[in-house]
């Protein structure tokens, strides 16, 4: 219990850590953030971005939920946690413009004017140099993501835990290991414009779908397995579609992020708001869930001896 415990509030000390890093970071900057957290992954912060952003990872996967639904997408988010890190996000569109320029005017006549001007063998060799760092580090992620799924597997058999529930939760993260393979293995290039950001979106969703769900499981109506996920989602409004005066208070927490997420992601959109922000806040929110669910679970005293422990 006390491993537990400690690994729970570890999840919460990586994003603090991963916080602190960043703030730093940017009063460093003027107090002038990036565009986005992801970004910092090319300043000093960019060790405890990665570092803690798989932290984070192996501490999703490993903890349980307190639901199917919990534990399936608590896996998910760990697994696209895992690829934003070691997937760093595009340096800009001036990067990009960059790289295309150099790329189309490579050969023995090569110029800073045929190229637009860049400074072709620097664009070039940093994106020789991402793509050479996503192939290596996705083959190791892959190859321990198989190892894992195998491990799942065994584990449930010998627990007696193969049941639908588990079934229907190992198919999603067998699938999503496996379109992650696939994309990679036909298209570097592809893999490396774009996982990050496909793995973000993923995160986002997951953390949203955690926290909503753990509302609902508190409010009684949790389970695992397909038909769970649909008691869940019918549930959905007895619990959180209610008046706020009996709300408990991870029903708040839970429409909090979903307001904050679905009002900043429009904001996002129409250029009226950071994403910097949206990111931020919806991990303040996810820490407070967190550490609000960690005291929870927290063991109860032993009853002294010779005591009834009814």
């Amino acid at each position: 219990m006390k491993s537990y415990r400690y690994l729970r509030s570890a999840l919460v000390g990586l994003l603090l850590c991963l916080g602190v890093a960043v703030f730093f970071q940017t009063a460093k900057q003027g107090l002038h953030p990036l565009a986005s957290v992801s970004a910092y992954y090319y300043t000093p912060a960019q060790a405890i971005f990665v570092g803690a952003l798989i932290g984070m990872a192996v501490c999703m996967i490993a903890l349980q939920g307190t639901t199917g639904v919990e534990e399936m997408f608590l896996n998910l988010g760990g697994m696209c946690a895992a690829v934003v890190a070691i997937v760093p996000t595009s340096r800009g569109e001036d990067y990009r413009t960059a790289v295309d320029a150099c790329a189309d005017a490579a050969g023995p006549l090569m110029t800073e004017k045929a190229a637009g001007g860049a400074d072709c063998p620097t664009v070039l060799a940093l994106a020789d140099a991402t793509r050479a760092n996503v192939e290596n580090n996705m083959v190791a992620l892959l190859a321990v993501g198989l190892l894992g799924l195998v491990a799942a597997v065994l584990f449930a058999r010998r627990d007696g835990a193969t049941g639908r529930g588990f079934r229907w939760a190992f198919a999603v993260a067998a699938t999503a290991y496996a379109a992650a393979g696939v994309a990679f293995a036909v298209s570097v290039s592809w893999f490396v414009d774009y996982a990050h950001y496909v793995s973000a979106i993923g995160l986002f969703l997951c953390i949203i779908v955690v926290t909503v769900a753990n509302a609902l499981r508190h409010g009684g109506t949790g389970s695992g397995g397909a038909a769970g996920v649909a008691r869940t989602l019918r549930a959905a409004g007895g619990v959180l579609v209610r008046p706020p005066h009996r709300f408990d208070r991870y029903a708040w927490i839970a429409w909090a992020m979903v307001v904050v997420a679905v009002a900043g992601a429009v904001l996002v959109i129409v250029n009226a708001f950071a994403l910097f922000w949206l990111e931020i806040a919806v991990a303040l929110l996810f820490a407070v869930f967190w550490t609000v669910q960690t005291i929870e679970q927290l063991p109860r005293p032993v009853a002294a001896a010779g005591t009834d422990p009814a």
